[in-house]
């Protein structure tokens, strides 16, 4: 597994950005192919926090300064986004000038995007015979007047779409201003765009395009003036033409001399309406290039483009089929392993040929290290604490390293610290609420307040010694600060989910399995197989809710947004208490005893899950028996908050039966311990480990028959415990 790459150095205590090594790797073999290749569109997958805006980021610091003209977009703003605005905002930043290239031009776009302006008026009206002359003499009008307001017409997109630029959060300023700059200043010089030439150019390509029906150049451009105002499917020719166009764009600026070879596309938020749209319109239209070139009896003509687009969403996209992927074709990975190579040889025929899905991937314990080493106040001894408490979601770490920059964690370890961290979802992320809270952004990174983050205000958050400012901490996304972590963590993982939805997603994470939470619960989704349309399992499946690439393939869901389902159901101490006796009492009766003793312990009742462990020491073997003692031990804690595991582990192992064996004893000891050490917030710094191997070992003198030597060798690995790269949750 590839380390994450860190692909520009930053400034002095700003967050970098980050992309999986793998991606990195991939685009820059994109950007160096020779301009007539075909490309993915590579779709970065995963749940709200999984690091794709992060991504975006790095990408941009890596190729973005001179080795490729870039654009980004995020079709997560409030303001929405349509297709021929996107069109605009991209290709104004991709003339950005660059020291090795000369000055790329889009006057096909622009002059499609002026006719069927909205400003230019309806030439139905204009007899036809002066049709012609009108409309050159509007479209020249309406230039000028753009030039005077804007420097030119592309600019001017940027007052109708200027929230979409909303940039990742803990990009250094140099790349915020790279792509403000480009959309607000413009090239200042009139582009000639309808000089004589260069509108019969122009017009001439729209006029030999398919969907015009071979029209002179004038028809053609008067009839995209008409599309504008007629009916569904002449809107969708119009922006079917406009994306043709915009492709055909950057095909001729690569063949000009010193011009760049190759251009960057990021695109995020893309599960949204107007990210699906533009999505879909791209690859119909490289799909539409490809089927003309065939139809013209030359297999082996290029068809591609010089666009490297790189997307992401956080839904799974409804043109695909089901969340499993099976009928789409894909069989969808980690970026680590990508490559040109890697498509090429996967690619499915038909209409999924084009993409190429990557599942972003939870950070690795020796990444979480690397991040709480970065400061030097922070303690790198908390990195498996972290990583088990998150799973290594990328969000999740940065808001739980947020709280732990806070200067009122105990230092050191012990029995003040493991408190303090016992409460660490009710915590209150640091600084001011906003009025901007919910979704918008100050300063200068306008509208991307779904996925981006405004500059902190330098604030002091007291009058001690040692206090930071919230300038220290990394940057929150809007609307995290002055929330508690659990529902600054869990909301915008269940975007989407109404509140009677959320509340039986509560009772489900009872059970890892998904699909048995939702057949409980009453949705029906009997198997992982069994996805009735728009049911709670399908929305939470689709919306990358669940672990990817669990090693029994069972629908788990991930364990952080489980974790903090856990903890707001066991706020409800009834529901608690009714969920896990449901669950029970559904696998009893489907004869699945060790799982209904999961339920039970999750219930303390710790006496008749020590019965049936003694049970099943005499009739099944010791490895079994450890893999069954195991998944009951995952179970769920619902202990008081202010008791960690030091208070615990001596009145749950107690015994009320005078009549206890010491076969019994020895069990019911080493279950509390397991138990307790299980879970992240009861035991943070797995003190419990040593505690294990001591009961493994009277364990082993307890049940002399058994196999005594797997015991032993259990008890050394909780003694010698080496902590895994990757965390997946037992049960």
């Amino acid at each position: 597994m590839r380390e994450m790459t860190q692909a520009y150095p930053g400034r002095a205590g700003a967050t970098v950005p980050t992309a999986p090594a793998g991606l990195v790797e991939l685009v820059g073999e994109c950007l160096t192919q020779p301009p007539e290749a075909e490309r993915p569109v590579i779709v970065l997958l995963g749940p709200r926090g999984s690091g794709a805006s992060d991504a975006h980021g790095a990408l941009m610091a890596r190729f973005g300064t001179d080795q490729a003209p870039f654009a980004y977009l995020n079709f997560g703003s409030e303001q929405p986004l349509r297709p021929r605005y996107a069109l605009g905002l991209i290709a104004r930043q991709l003339e950005r000038k660059l020291a090795r290239y000369r000055v790329s031009r889009f006057p096909r776009l622009t002059l499609g995007l002026l006719a069927s302006d909205s400003d230019i008026g309806d030439l139905g009206t204009v007899p036809l015979r002066d049709q012609r002359r009108q409309l050159h003499r509007r479209l020249s009008h309406f230039e000028d007047r753009t030039f005077e307001n804007y420097g030119d017409y592309l600019s001017g997109f940027l007052q109708v779409g200027r929230s979409a630029l909303g940039l990742p959060a803990g990009i250094p300023s140099v790349f915020e201003d790279m792509v403000m700059g480009a959309a607000r200043d413009g090239a200042r010089m009139v582009s000639g765009l309808l000089s004589r030439h260069r509108f019969t150019e122009s017009a001439r390509w729209y006029a030999e395009h398919r969907l015009t029906g071979g029209s002179n150049p004038w028809d053609a451009v008067i009839e995209l003036n008409h599309w504008r105002l007629g009916s569904a499917e002449n809107v969708e020719k119009l922006e079917q033409i406009l994306f043709a166009a915009f492709l055909e764009d950057l095909r001729r600026n690569a063949e000009l001399s010193f011009a760049p070879g190759s251009y960057l596309l990021l695109l995020d938020g893309c599960h949204t309406e107007h990210g699906r749209r533009f999505l879909q319109l791209l690859l119909t239209t490289r799909e539409d290039t490809w089927t003309a070139t065939r139809s013209l009896g030359s297999p082996t003509a290029p068809t591609g483009d010089p666009l490297t687009v790189v997307a992401s969403t956080n839904r799974w996209l409804p043109g695909w089929g089901p969340p499993s992927g099976e009928p789409w074709g894909w069989s969808v990975r980690t970026p680590d392993h990508a490559g040109l190579s890697d498509w090429r040889r996967r690619r499915p025929p038909g209409s999924g040929a084009y993409w190429y899905p990557l599942r972003l991937r939870d950070l690795t314990l020796d990444e979480v290290r690397t991040r709480l080493s970065d400061r030097p106040q922070r303690d790198p001894a908390l990195a498996p604490f972290v990583h088990r408490l998150t799973c290594g979601l990328p969000r999740a770490v940065q808001q739980v390293l947020t709280l732990l920059d806070q200067a009122d964690l105990p230092a050191g370890s012990g029995h003040e610290r493991a408190a303090w961290l016992r409460r660490l979802p009710e915590r209150t992320l640091p600084g001011p609420i906003r009025p901007a809270q919910l979704g918008r952004q100050d300063g200068r990174r306008q509208g991307g307040g779904r996925t981006g983050a405004g500059r902190q205000e330098a604030r002091q958050d007291g009058d001690g010694p040692g206090r930071r400012t919230s300038a220290d901490r990394p940057p929150l996304p809007a609307g995290d600060e002055g929330v508690r972590l659990v529902e600054a963590a869990l909301d915008p993982l269940l975007d989407g989910f109404d509140a009677a939805e959320r509340a039986t997603l509560e009772a489900c994470a009872a059970t890892p399995d998904l699909s048995v939470g939702c057949q409980v619960f009453g949705e029906g989704a009997g198997s992982a197989r069994a996805e009735p349309s728009g049911s709670l399992f399908t929305k939470a499946h689709a919306g990358f809710l669940l672990a990817h690439g669990h090693p029994d393939d069972r629908p788990v869901l991930h364990p952080w947004p489980r974790r903090l389902l856990l903890w707001r159901l066991a706020e409800r101490p009834g529901d608690w208490e009714a969920a896990h006796q449901r669950l029970s009492d559904h696998y009893t009766a489907e004869g699945q005893p060790v799982r209904a003793m999961y339920h039970r312990l999750a219930l303390q009742q710790i006496g008749a899950v020590t019965e049936f462990l003694v049970r099943r020491l005499e009739s099944v073997d010791t490895p079994r028996w450890v893999a069954e003692f195991n998944t009951v031990t995952a179970a769920p804690t619902r202990v008081p908050l202010e008791k960690v595991y030091r208070d615990l582990l001596g009145p749950l192992t107690r015994s009320l039966s005078a009549a206890e064996t010491p076969l019994e004893a020895a069990v019911r000891g080493l279950l509390v311990a397991r138990w307790l050490w299980n879970d992240p917030l009861v035991d943070p710094e797995m003190r419990l480990g040593p505690t294990l191997a001591a009961r493994f070992e009277r364990l082993s003198e307890e049940h002399p028959r058994g196999e005594s030597l797997h015991l032993l060798n259990e008890a050394e690995r909780y003694r010698s415990w080496i902590h895994p790269q990757t965390w997946v949750e037992e049960g």
